[in-house]
């Protein structure tokens, strides 16, 4: 048998334990409700303020810091194990090439403190099998001031990313400090946006003048979603939604005031308000909201608030 034939039943060997390895991972993370796969660079590049990444030249980065990649993240799982028998012939090759020549540097895009292949997927599966802790590559970075741990999910990088953006395009973290607006689920800072956006126009055709960006933030959280999040939590709302925050259902309920308008009618208290969300997600507590809300009886809310057919947890 010539040694180039051995190495590929070697690296045949090495690539059927990887695959068993994924089976594995990929039962216990369904029975853990977990997502095994790559984070996929496009999604997470779409919320990178700046997009012209620098080039930092050919650098040895650690293997457990490589956490996605650009076109294949569906065909691997995070540690790089193999997701399909289709890749077989590649990874052989590619685990084959390592014995006899070496393999030049992959390429990939530095987010932070983590990593994602833009090219030499297959060469950090295999390094990966092989228990390699560091490869060479070519690091072009995108400069963010973020700390981003290999474990992080697609979800908890993207709300970290939107609040990121959200700060520094209102600075509402240095106007208010104290602001306490964290998401659950990513997509919510742009919603917020949005909201700010329409105040200020609305604000420019009462004042019949452009109204500066910061003002506008001001009045957004002073007048609208401050006092709504006051009688969240004075109606205590917040424990029929456990697991979520007050901003979580702040947007929720801005989000959805057409269709409960269209489907209970029109509403003007808080009272009427509480007890309609009660009633459509039937998840118990209705005395104690009442007696809270009737506390309050008189207070109309700043503006309708509607939860949709679904509950929260759709979101």
């Amino acid at each position: 048998m010539t040694e180039s034939r051995a190495s590929r039943i070697k690296a045949m060997d090495r690539f059927q334990q990887a695959r068993r390895r994924a089976l594995f991972e990929q039962i216990s993370a369904r029975l853990r409700g977990r997502d095994v796969r790559l984070l996929p660079f496009d999604v997470i590049r779409a919320q990178l303020r700046q997009q012209n990444p620098m080039y930092r030249g050919v650098q040895e980065i650690p293997l457990d810091q490589i956490v996605g990649s650009v076109g294949r993240y569906r065909e691997f799982t995070r540690r790089f194990l193999p997701l399909s028998d289709s890749l077989a012939e590649r990874w052989v090759g590619v685990d084959a090439l390592a014995a006899d020549t070496g393999w030049p540097p992959i390429d990939v895009y530095k987010v932070g403190d983590v990593y994602f292949v833009k090219d030499g997927n297959h060469r950090v599966s295999v390094a990966r099998q092989l228990e390699i802790p560091t490869i060479e590559a070519h690091v072009w970075e995108y400069p963010i001031d973020i700390e981003i741990s290999p474990d992080v999910n697609l979800d908890e990088l993207l709300i970290r990313l939107g609040e990121r953006n959200f700060m520094e395009r209102t600075g509402l973290d240095q106007l208010y400090p104290e602001h306490g607006i964290q998401f659950t689920t990513p997509g919510r800072y742009s919603e917020l946006l949005v909201q700010i956006e329409e105040l200020r126009e609305k604000l420019r055709l009462i004042d019949e003048a452009d109204v500066p960006y910061e003002e506008a933030v001001a009045a957004w959280y002073e007048i609208v979603y401050l006092p709504v999040v006051q009688i969240i939590r004075e109606a205590g709302l917040m424990a029929e939604f456990p697991g979520r925050t007050e901003a979580d259902l702040f947007v929720w309920l801005s989000k959805y005031r057409a269709q409960l308008q269209a489907q209970y009618g029109e509403y003007d208290s808080l009272e009427e308000l509480v007890m309609r969300l009660v009633e459509a997600y039937r998840e118990g507590g209705v005395q104690k909201i009442a007696r809270q809300v009737r506390k309050l009886l008189g207070s109309e809310v700043l503006s309708p608030l509607e939860p949709p057919e679904g509950g929260l947890e759709e979101e």
